[in-house]
């Protein structure tokens, strides 16, 4: 079994490599976990929910709360309060060692996705002179740099040192893309563990319920024409699965907050936050601004003393006071998106462009400002779109998933806060798409290598060849 695990990864040496890699991801996540990080407010806030959540207090962050606890999203602080009710106790720095050891399955499956890419590729138009057989050791190594990528990359390293949803959806979404990618190779009963994941996920980062929807559309689409029931009924189980896990939690949402709320509120909240033009996509801005511009409501000091939810919301019930604060803000949202395009087309272009630039740029955390992590960063975005689009050349229906996820988390960016967070949870996927690029730019180097060899005029035939009688003497 051992020898036969060794033959499917490059050999010992590569499952050696792939074990260290797995054990360094592991070793820096449960250290950040157990020395802990000063928590950021929204850590503050899943921490208090799921403390009140053990002590019977119910999903609420306290009397102290800035904004409804509602606007919060319940997968991290109901996974952390079931630790607290098996472990007898709130327990933090358990939970975060729990948590990283789950984040540490990032590195695993980035790794698996990256071995099984190459694989695709050339099973879609095979490179000439280049083998992708599965236990091709060419096609290990540039898994393994990928997965050592994610084992390093210090924004997810320091948010498991507190409870953040980042590195746990990191964790999440790449086991449901690689799920997925293996259920494309079976019946429609493999779609219920990639939809379960997909809805785990939308319950830790409830953007990403839409995005199961768009991978529903592709999963349908992909073989429509061929077999369309077929393909219908993979993209049901998919999405079922997924809702199967997020229903109950908004048919509490109907119970507690008297009105459809799928997963958490706040869309109005970073929909007028996202189209705020005065802020020049930066949302640290969008509270000051605000002050600014509405003397009548604020002081000053208001824009350091209050925070942006209070800020906006004081705004919101000046405006509407008759709605709720997340409803009056999405109204208000819709109509400042509306005359942002219909007003200052070509301004708002550039907020968007800006925006975009912004969440692409660099990863959360002070950490990726310094210079080695800022390359690390742009060598992952560089090769994983080099990657996609290697993929959308040779594979299209796989390119389409990836390239799905990656489109609606940047239009989303684009449309509401444009946060580094969000990208965040991409850097398995990102890190994983380096690997088809990397195959194809090892094959392309090794394929002109060996066609100056054999040019014309070049002593190539003077070399001993694998099969011929000199080759096989000793010297």
């Amino acid at each position: 079994m051992a020898s036969g695990l060794a033959a499917r990864n490059g050999g010992w040496i590569g499952l050696g490599a792939l074990v260290a890699i797995l054990l360094l991801g592991l070793g820096l996540r449960v250290g950040e976990a157990w020395d802990g990080r000063a928590p950021v407010y929204d850590a503050q806030a899943y921490s208090a929910i799921a403390a009140n959540l053990e002590d019977g207090d119910g999903f609420t962050v306290g009397s102290g709360a800035t904004q409804p606890s509602s606007n919060y999203s319940p997968g991290l602080p109901l996974f952390v309060a079931g630790l607290y009710e098996a472990t007898g106790g709130v327990h933090e720095r358990l939970a975060r060692v729990v948590l990283a050891v789950i984040g540490a399955l990032s590195v695993l499956f980035a790794y698996g996705i990256g071995r099984r890419l190459p694989k695709l590729v050339g099973e879609g138009r095979p490179l000439k002179n280049h083998s992708y057989r599965e236990e091709d050791s060419a096609s290990v190594w540039p898994a393994l740099v990928g997965a050592l990528a994610v084992a390093v990359y210090p924004a997810l390293l320091e948010y498991q040192g507190m409870l953040m949803s980042e590195p746990l959806a990191a964790t999440l979404l790449s086991g449901g893309v690689l799920a997925a990618l293996w259920a494309w190779d079976g019946g429609w009963g493999r779609w219920l563990l990639p939809g379960a994941l997909f809805g785990a996920l939308a319950m830790v980062r409830p953007e990403y319920l839409g995005i199961a929807v768009l991978v529903a559309f592709v999963i349908a689409a992909r073989e429509l024409r061929s077999d369309w029931r077929s393909s219908l009924l993979r993209a049901a189980v998919f999405l079922g699965a997924a809702l199967v896990i997020v229903a109950p939690w908004t048919i509490r949402n109907a119970v507690a907050l008297d009105r459809f709320v799928p997963i958490s509120t706040g869309g109005g909240q970073v929909l007028y936050a996202g189209t705020y033009l005065p802020s020049d996509g930066d949302p640290e801005k969008v509270g000051t601004e605000v002050v600014r511009e509405n003397p009548q409501l604020f002081a000053p000091q208001d824009a350091q003393r209050l925070r942006l939810e209070q800020i906006l919301a004081r705004l919101a019930h000046a405006r509407h006071p008759d709605l709720e604060a997340d409803q009056a803000l999405s109204k208000m949202g819709k109509e400042q998106l509306w005359d942002d395009i219909s007003d200052e087309p070509l301004e708002y272009a550039g907020f968007v462009a800006t925006k975009i630039g912004r969440i692409w740029s660099h990863g959360p955390r002070d950490v990726m400002r310094e210079p080695v992590w800022e390359v690390l960063h742009w060598l992952l975005v560089a090769f994983g779109l080099l990657g996609l689009a290697i993929l959308a050349w040779r594979r299209r229906w796989e390119a389409l998933l990836f390239g799905t996820i990656f489109l609606a988390i940047t239009a989303l960016s684009a449309l509401l806060v444009a946060s580094p967070r969000r990208v965040l949870v991409l850097v398995p996927l990102l890190a994983a798409l380096t690997s088809p690029a990397l195959t194809f730019l090892t094959a392309s180097l090794q394929s002109a290598s060996d066609r100056r060899l054999t040019k014309p005029g070049r002593r190539s035939d003077a070399l001993p060849q694998p099969h011929s009688p000199d080759s096989l003497s000793p010297p």
